[in-house]
């Protein structure tokens, strides 16, 4: 009896210990305070692996030369034991300056790392020079990405104002040239030539844009026309516009000596209506001159060969 006694109280003893022990390692218990992203990787636009460098709090990624530099990333990151990464590995963001990532420990303390984008790609180097509406623009060259979705042309006007040039062709890209047209549509005057390949910029001027030849001929519809009546030129190409003030007088040759005077009835962007004198002789015109005020020649509508007929 008494034996049994000794043996509970052993057990009861021994009970008390275990419950200790136990309590005591849960007092112990430290939650990792870890919170660093220890590895984070992209894919560049070829699908090779890309590692940033971690410097600190700042994650930098040096993006290779002369690749698409993509808007939006999906990186795959690792971060210490037990802690977790908001925005979380996979998820997709901006792939710019400033984006950040906090890693949360398993304590609850958390830091901040900041994405910073490194593309090394060397600044464009290149020459341009005065051109005309109508023509093209030529930058010869270095460091332009051979590929006109990643490479933009644009002229800047005196009031900032920008328009993109379609580039058309490329030669190498380390030393290239790149042709763009340059549209009728905007003005003549001095342009700054802005340049943006990939994410850099480069800005050059002023240049100037002249006038486009002046383009000027008869339909060959036009055969005929009767003594007293009305002779149209015409400018398909909308380059009348920039001259049309300057012609004050015309002639039609008569032959390889003679012009004869004739009257300048009108002049538009498009057109300009000349009248046949009464007079004239019954001939095929060849030749028209146009000229200003000076007598100084700008124009020449030439149907050598193919003239149209004065009537009655």
């Amino acid at each position: 009896m008494i034996y049994f006694k000794s043996g509970r109280l052993y057990f009861l003893l021994s009970l008390l210990v275990a419950v200790f022990v136990i309590s005591s390692c849960k007092k112990e218990y430290v939650k990792y305070p870890y919170n660093d992203i220890e590895r984070f990787t992209v894919k560049d636009a070829n699908g090779a692996e890309l590692k940033a460098s971690i410097e600190g709090t700042d994650i930098i990624i040096y993006y290779p030369p002369f690749q698409v530099v993509p808007d939006l990333i999906s990186p795959t990151i690792t971060v210490s034991d037990r802690a977790v990464v908001e925005p979380a590995s996979g998820t997709q963001v901006s792939f710019k300056t400033g984006v950040t990532f906090k890693v949360k420990a398993q304590d609850g303390s958390i830091k901040t790392y900041t994405l910073k984008p490194a593309i090394n790609q060397p600044n464009p180097v290149f020459t341009v020079g005065d051109s005309r509406l109508g023509d093209v623009l030529v930058l010869s060259g270095e460091y332009m990405v051979p590929d006109t979705s990643r490479t933009k042309l644009y002229i800047v006007d005196k009031n900032n104002k920008e328009t993109q040039l379609p580039g058309s062709s490329f030669t190498e890209f380390t030393a290239s040239q790149l042709v763009a047209n340059l549209p009728t549509s905007i003005d003549t005057g001095s342009y700054q030539v802005k340049l943006k390949t990939n994410s850099l910029i480069q800005l050059k001027g002023p240049i100037h844009i002249a006038p486009p030849g002046l383009l000027l001929g008869i339909p060959a519809t036009v055969t005929m026309v009767k003594r007293g009546g009305i002779l149209t030129i015409t400018s398909d190409d909308g380059s009348l516009k920039y001259y049309k003030q300057i012609f004050a007088k015309a002639s039609i040759s008569i032959d390889i000596f003679t012009e004869k005077p004739v009257t300048i009835v009108s002049i538009t962007d498009k057109e300009i209506n000349l009248q046949i004198p009464a007079d004239f002789p019954l001939i095929k015109i060849e030749s028209i001159y146009l000229y200003d005020k000076n007598d100084v020649m700008y124009g020449i509508v030439d149907r050598s060969g193919n003239g149209i007929q004065v009537t009655e």
